[in-house]
């Protein structure tokens, strides 16, 4: 049995996934597998897990029968794996050296079941961006709160060390988006103690090519937004009973601003009509410019 089980699902990554587990074998903690769950790629991502499950044992490949997508994905590699902890990383994104070495020895010091971190969020104009968790405790409800009820990335799993045990009562949904803030909902709810390091460890790529900024997608993307929310709101009134009002209003917001990303909606289908049309750059300086007209 391993300390650390490292469970990255991976589809047509051969661009970025030899820096993922680069700097996954590049750890100074060692006590740990690393496991690639292959999701039916169509590039070179088979060639690439294979030559590196040869050149280290601790590396352990799945190929998935179907495409399943990453959340499955991430089941899959969980009930194959043996970690006392486990670490998600997305196959795109790397981590520094030190990350499982720190994480790891201040969860078995406090004997916590989730240990959260900082990380670098790397966008689509080249820029690294320090991103901070919130002030995280052992109340559930203001975890929800801040954690989960917000837009961003802070519900993410794979800034998040988390024990197995927490694991085994988590359900994985099918459905992809907004499934990191399910899974963790759940997290938060079985984690009896959580702790915080503020520092970065974890860098966050923001790919192009993925399919968060898949345009064709972006209605299915929402359908996913939409059951997993109404997952999370399941959760809660299971756990918490059918009055939410402790969650406002951060809850209410929420249920908003997914209204509001409904790509079916009048407003949202001429902005993206104008958006064809005019460029980004223009569109930004008339919108700038209406603004300080009508101010």
């Amino acid at each position: 049995m391993y300390k650390i089980s490292i469970i990255v699902p991976v589809y047509n990554a051969e661009k970025h996934l030899k820096r993922c587990i680069d700097s996954i074998l590049s750890q100074t903690f060692t006590d740990f597998e690393c496991i690639l769950v292959n999701d039916c790629s169509t590039d070179s991502t088979s060639i690439i897990c294979d030559e590196y499950a040869q050149k280290d044992r601790r590396i352990k490949i799945i190929n998935n029968v179907i495409s399943n997508g990453s959340s499955i994905s991430r089941k899959i590699g969980f009930e194959n794996s043996s970690g006392e902890y486990i670490q998600f990383i997305d196959a795109d994104d790397w981590i520094e050296s030190n990350m499982l070495e720190k994480l790891y020895s201040t969860a078995i010091t406090g004997n916590y079941d989730m240990l959260c971190c900082d990380w670098y969020n790397h966008n689509l104009n080249n820029e690294i961006i320090y991103k901070k968790m919130p002030s995280v405790s052992n109340d559930f409800i203001s975890n929800i709160k801040n954690i989960i009820l917000l837009f961003g990335l802070k519900g993410a799993v794979w800034n998040k060390l988390i024990k197995r045990t927490v694991y085994e009562n988590i359900n994985f949904p099918k459905e992809g988006y907004f499934e990191d803030k399910y899974i963790i909902t759940q997290a938060l709810y079985f984690s009896k103690s959580i702790m915080y390091l503020n520092m970065a460890f974890y860098h966050y790529v923001s790919n192009i090519d993925s399919w968060v900024h898949d345009k064709k997608r972006r209605i299915k993307r929402y359908n996913g937004m939409v059951i997993n929310f109404s997952k999370i709101i399941n959760f809660l009134k299971e756990k918490n009973g059918n009055d939410l009002n402790e969650f406002e209003p951060e809850l209410n917001n929420m249920q908003l601003l997914i209204k509001k990303r409904n790509p079916k909606l009048l407003k949202n289908i001429i902005k993206r009509v104008i958006r064809l049309i005019i460029p980004i750059k223009v569109w930004r300086i008339c919108l700038k410019k209406t603004f300080i007209q009508l101010w």
